[in-house]
């Protein structure tokens, strides 16, 4: 029988090589979850392992998604979107709208259209940027301001609802292990969106 510290050893150098830069304790608790996991697992692809991953995460989304919607209806906006170009805006600042639009890894029109719906309520405003008079800058009003400050209150209530019966140990741990996923894609995103599918699957997949 192999050493229980050696096999711990190992497990860290795996873990560290596969989630780089992450706190010890973030470690312990995933081998941990992973010891309680059913020892007879189905021999899975990774083809399947990932697909078994965004379905579930797709469907948490779906969840969240409806409630955030509920709880956009006890709110001022005009959709429930609205809240996500709002706090867009409040954490990039003044910005060209394609900065935004980006951001949200949305798409032209679509952004455009929420943007027009936020200017035509007063949530936000808009100018001609000095360095290019071709362009607008946008931000949030007061109004608007006052508006998110209040929507926040009920988005984090859909995600009370969402996540009540999860630890925080175990939503710090999902956090921290699908951290880099997120990062990577959204430096990589902007300059991606215009592309056909084979050059995006080939780019993000290091091919020549």
């Amino acid at each position: 029988m192999a050493n229980p510290v050696v096999n711990l050893v190992s497990a860290w150098a795996e873990y560290d090589q596969q989630f780089p830069h992450q706190p010890i304790e973030h470690f312990c608790r995933y081998y941990l979850a992973q010891k309680q996991q059913p020892e007879s697992k189905p021999d899975l692809t990774r083809s399947q392992q990932q697909g078994n991953l965004l379905r579930t995460l797709g469907r948490i989304s779906s969840a969240y998604s409806f409630y955030h919607r509920a709880a956009m209806t006890q709110t001022s906006l005009p959709s429930a979107d609205s809240f996500y170009y709002l706090n867009g805006l409040s954490y990039l600042g003044e910005v060209r709208k394609t900065e935004l639009i980006n951001y949200l890894f949305a798409e032209y029109t679509t952004g455009m259209e929420a943007i027009n719906r936020l200017l035509a309520s007063n949530f936000i405003s808009e100018r001609a940027d000095p360095r290019d008079k071709r362009a607008k800058l946008i931000q949030l009003t007061p109004t608007g301001r006052q508006a998110l400050e209040k929507a926040y209150l009920y988005a984090a209530k859909a995600a009370e609802m969402l996540f009540h019966p999860v630890g925080d140990d175990t939503l710090e741990l999902a956090e921290s292990l699908l951290k880099p996923v997120e990062q990577r894609h959204t430096q990589v995103m902007p300059e991606l969106k215009t592309k056909e599918f084979e050059s995006l699957y080939n780019q993000l997949m290091g091919n020549p």
